[in-house]
């Protein structure tokens, strides 16, 4: 998707249909993100932390909060994590996911974390398998 970086310009408006200034790919985001109960934020892990892609779309859904009322924060949303990379650094990037549950107020579901995973199929019969199609079938 074409999605580009946050202005901080604080022009954002919740209740329009594309609430931020910028008209790109995000228009497609913010509907579902608006109308969904869950969220489920799946990246590899790149320097510590999530994907730049990820992070850039989860910065310019601060147009929701802003502006004639807050769409994003609390309404009864809840998150999951998934995460696969290389290594087992995982710390920065939960750090960051669970800071940002509690600023949107959002029930934190887990996460599960695949480290160890260089090749295409290193991650066949490992653990975190199962943990994501348990935590999916728990999403009610």
């Amino acid at each position: 998707m074409d999605i580009h970086g946050c202005k901080g310009c604080f022009g954002g408006h919740g209740k329009k249909e594309c609430p931020c200034v910028q008209k790109d790919d995000m228009a497609q985001i913010y509907p579902a993100v608006r109308d969904c109960d869950v969220i489920v934020l799946a990246s590899p892990l790149y320097y510590w932390t999530m994907s730049g892609q990820l992070r850039t779309a989860l910065d310019r859904l601060f147009a929701l909060e802003e502006g004639d009322g807050n769409l994003l924060r609390g309404n009864g949303k809840s998150s999951a994590l998934l995460m696969a990379a290389e290594g087992h650094g995982f710390e920065d990037a939960v750090l960051y996911y669970d800071h940002l549950m509690e600023h949107l107020r959002w029930e934190n579901l887990g996460h599960v974390l695949a480290g160890g995973n260089m090749d295409v199929g290193d991650i066949k019969g490992k653990s975190e398998i199962q943990q994501a199609f348990d935590l999916g079938k728990s999403i009610q």
